[in-house]
């Protein structure tokens, strides 16, 4: 970097200025001209301002078994690579990393660390600025042999938790009203059965069709999430309706079954299907993370 004249466009100065690297950056650009500024001419202490536009690779940690309800930590990874080893212009030896603190900055800047995170913007995660962490961590690869020689890079994280409100509000109460009027069809007259199993099977095709609606908007992985084992629950409670009811149909019309013992049949399946109901609701809300109600 250097320091210009504004009048004649000369350069006045030449400053040395350590390469930055992010290091779980797949996808990677500087955004406008990098800013030097001299906060005290009288202990030459310089502020550099550089941004950067960057897609970062977060790692096999982001798992989303647990969506809507998953919970994750951002990573963004920084270091200096470049002439870091012993005798390099930037020894890691003589020129350690460390965090900055008030003192080295002289009161030119109130960022801490020097990092500015008020745009920081997590579409569909909520988050709290205050958690982030900064710490320091051994590079894995580079000069160094033993883990005191090993260089450091700054790790810098940031928890964040999914807005499942959607999914909480308006998806699962509609499939677990749903399934409490399917369970409503068991106790029915015989001579309106037809009808109830045919409301059954319309309330099971209109999950089919909130299932492919919700499908589309599901992250694609190889592995089961929680949504989709919460609708794989509702499809198979609605067969086991369906089934139960056309099974005591046929006991009754061609076995000539007592109508009396199938009724209890008909109330026991209805109570199991109450309880398989009451799982689904526990599976499903028993997974909201508590740091959620922290950051609302």
């Amino acid at each position: 970097a250097c320091r210009k004249d504004l009048n004649n466009d000369h350069v006045k100065e030449m400053i040395d200025v350590p390469a930055v690297s992010i290091l779980n950056a797949t996808k990677f650009e500087t955004v406008g001209n990098p800013e030097i500024v001299m906060a005290n001419e009288h202990d030459r202490l310089m502020r550099w301002t550089c941004m950067y536009n960057a897609t970062l690779f977060q790692g096999d940690h982001f798992r989303v078994d647990q969506f809507p309800h998953d919970q994750h930590t951002l990573k963004l990874k920084i270091g200096i690579l470049a002439d870091r080893g012993k005798g390099g212009r930037w020894d890691h030896y003589i020129y350690r990393l460390d965090l900055a603190q008030s003192s080295d900055s002289q009161g030119s800047t109130s960022v801490p660390h020097g990092l500015i995170v008020d745009h920081v913007r997590a579409p569909d995660f909520s988050f709290d600025p205050i958690d982030l962490g900064f710490e320091f961590v051994p590079l894995m690869y580079g000069v160094g042999s033993s883990a005191r020689e090993k260089d450091r890079y700054l790790q810098v994280t940031l928890p964040v938790v999914r807005e499942s409100g959607h999914f909480d509000r308006s998806i699962i109460p509609i499939l677990i009203v749903l399934n409490i009027i399917a369970i409503s069809c068991l106790p029915r007259n015989f001579d309106s059965a037809t009808a109830s199993t045919e409301t059954m099977l319309s309330i099971a095709f209109v999950q089919v069709g909130i299932r492919l609606t919700v499908d589309s908007r599901l992250p694609s992985v190889g592995y089961q999430i929680k949504m989709q084992r919460v609708l794989n629950h509702c499809f198979w409670l609605l067969s086991f309706l369906v089934l139960e009811s056309n099974t005591i149909f046929f006991l009754v019309m061609k076995r000539d079954w007592d109508r009396d013992f199938t009724d209890n049949i008909d109330f026991g399946a209805a109570f199991f299907a109450f309880l398989y109901n009451l799982y689904i609701i526990i599976i499903y809300y028993s997974g909201i993370p508590a740091t959620k109600n922290k950051l609302k």
